[in-house]
């Protein structure tokens, strides 16, 4: 009889500790989802960084001695209810270690949210040292592009498309460690600089990527 009693007790043991787990688990995916906010985004992205092509960060995981810049111009989307249109964001990095972003929007809702989605964006990149207002612009298509924050003072690039086999087409991975833009164009660095916050570095005949049309939905 104290037998049958120890096996049951065993058994309703295990089923409280079984539930306990279920709990515990759900909580902590509560909470991690409670991280993030669900996005949707349109517009194009270009970058260019120190690596030879390609550059492993957005590939397989974060090269210690990149060094970079990178543009998102927003055409469509919203991020915590706010529309996006119109806002540009740009952001240098030493990969793994520090960020420093640059935000151009059309109003003061406009650039918090903005402020916001690019934080939330670039934070796997490096240590958030600072968020600036400033003038962003790119131009070009089709893997050409030039990018410059402050009219080049602080930030500029060139770009130009590296093709595949077929002499036409860029070279394109698919599937990348990107929730903003998982399919990127293979390009190359022509020129490009940066100078802000204590941190200066030149880019020439190195790794860039591109996308020209992005549209994705997920959770920053």
């Amino acid at each position: 009889m104290k037998h049958r009693r120890f096996i049951v007790g065993w058994k309703v043991r295990q089923i409280v500790l079984t539930v306990l787990g279920i709990v515990a688990l759900t909580h902590a995916r509560v909470v991690v989802a409670a991280d993030k906010l669900p996005f949707h985004a349109k517009g194009m992205y270009v970058e260019g960084c120190s690596c030879s092509a390609p550059c492993t960060c957005q590939l397989t995981g974060i090269e210690p001695m990149c060094q970079g810049v990178n543009a998102i111009v927003l055409t469509g989307g919203q991020y915590k209810g706010v529309e996006l249109a119109g806002a540009k964001i740009a952001f240098a990095t030493a990969a793994g270690k520090w960020v420093r972003l640059y935000v151009d929007a059309r109003d003061p809702k406009q650039h918090d949210a903005a402020v916001a989605f690019a934080r939330a964006y670039a934070k796997d990149f490096g240590k958030i040292e600072d968020v600036e207002d400033a003038k962003v612009e790119v131009a070009g298509k089709d893997g050409r592009y030039t990018l410059t924050v402050n009219d080049g003072a602080i930030m500029s690039l060139t770009t130009e498309p590296v093709l595949g086999g077929d002499g036409k087409t860029p070279l394109v991975y698919s599937n990348i460690h990107d929730t903003l833009h998982p399919t990127i164009k293979q390009g190359k660095t022509v020129g490009g600089s940066y100078n802000d916050g204590g941190h200066a570095f030149q880019l020439k005949d190195s790794n860039a990527y591109f996308q020209d049309a992005f549209n994705t939905k997920g959770n920053l």
